[in-house]
Formats: structure tokens, C-alpha cells, sequence
């Protein structure tokens, strides 16, 4: 009969995908997921898989998160233009809560990290965002069918403007001390379209 696990799934996966967060998947050893988590190597494999296997679902974990945190915003009722506000608002609050957070966003940081060495990590990431740029879209066509958008450009050429904004917030976060660098940036973005 097989043993049952021993540890907290849920906050070995949290552990992990702080590790990875601060020091990137190539440099992580799973050594350091061994002493990091406080999972023995065995179990880490036997519930996660491999260290990649683990990174992707890290990374799949970051990306509900994210929804939960700020992209469930995009799908509020309201005025287009004070959703679209509030989101970037929220954005703003969580990128500069506390030193821990000013960390980027963890897909960002790994497509900048990883690019395309390694090609499972590379599509997943792809994938993650295409899923924000169809929440920006969604939210667009929302926009426009309540006659708020005045831009000339596209609704695709918009939403991939604002998933380069929301990416550009979080980099720009991780130095700024500022919180108005990051706000310039938004009344930007919001002046262009709405």
C-alpha cells in the first residue's frame, strides 16, 4: 500500500514558485527546492515530477493567481474606463505592497530569463500570454460596444498594447521607488484608447 504524502502540497508549491521567483529556473538546483520546501528530493518527485515539471506548474499556479488578484477586474461591470482603471490601480498596489513583491511579474521574468532555451517552458509562457492579452481583448470589445473606445487602432493591437503596458508596470516596479513613474505610465495608456 502506498504511503500517503506527508507535506502540504499547497505550500511546498508556494515555496517553490518563491524560489524559482527569486533565483530563475536555470539557477535553482533541486537541491535548493529540497532545502527551500523542507520536501525530501523523493517526494518532490514523486508529486510534482522534474524540476521543470515542478517550473511549469509554478507556472501555472502564477497564472491563477494573477486572474484571482487582478484580471477578474477586466470582467467588473462599470464604465470601461474606471475598469480598466481599477485594474491598473490594483496592479500598482500589489507590484509595490511590500520589497518582497517588487519581484516583476514571474512569467515576464521568465520569458526574459528563459526566451527560448528551453521550449516546454517557452510555449507554456507563450500560452500565459495569449490568455492575457484575450482578457484585454474580451474587455475591449466590451469597451467598444458601449462606444468608449476612440482609439484608431485595432482591438488585437490594443489588447497586446495593454498586456505591454501590464508587463512594462511590473518591470518598471521592481526599481521604482516612485509610485508615480508607474501612474504616469497607466494615464498614458489610458489617454491612447479611452
Amino acid at each position: 500500500m502506498a504511503r500517503p504524502k506527508e507535506f502540504d502540497q499547497e505550500a511546498a508549491l508556494d515555496k517553490a514558485l518563491e524560489l524559482f521567483w527569486e533565483k530563475g529556473y536555470e539557477r535553482t538546483s533541486i537541491q535548493d527546492l529540497v532545502e527551500h520546501t523542507g520536501v525530501h528530493r523523493g517526494s518532490l518527485y514523486d508529486t510534482f515530477g522534474d524540476k521543470q515539471k515542478l517550473f511549469l506548474t509554478c507556472l501555472d499556479h502564477s497564472r491563477m493567481v494573477a486572474k484571482e488578484r487582478t484580471f477578474h477586474i477586466l470582467e467588473e461591470e462599470g464604465e470601461p474606463k474606471e475598469v480598466l482603471q481599477r485594474f491598473f490601480t490594483k496592479l500598482i498596489d500589489l507590484s509595490l505592497e511590500d520589497e518582497k513583491q517588487r519581484r516583476g511579474c514571474f512569467v515576464a521574468n521568465t520569458a526574459m530569463n528563459i526566451g527560448n532555451s528551453d521550449p516546454v517552458i517557452s510555449l507554456r509562457v507563450e500560452a500565459y500570454m495569449i490568455d492575457m492579452e484575450t482578457s484585454f481583448y474580451h474587455f475591449l470589445i466590451r469597451a467598444q460596444q458601449k462606444g468608449a473606445l476612440k482609439s484608431k487602432h485595432g482591438i488585437r493591437e490594443l489588447a497586446r498594447f495593454l498586456l505591454s503596458t501590464r508587463n512594462g508596470l511590473l518591470v518598471l516596479a521592481k526599481t521604482a521607488t516612485d509610485r508615480k513613474v508607474l501612474e504616469d505610465a497607466v494615464a498614458v495608456a489610458m489617454s491612447i484608447f479611452m
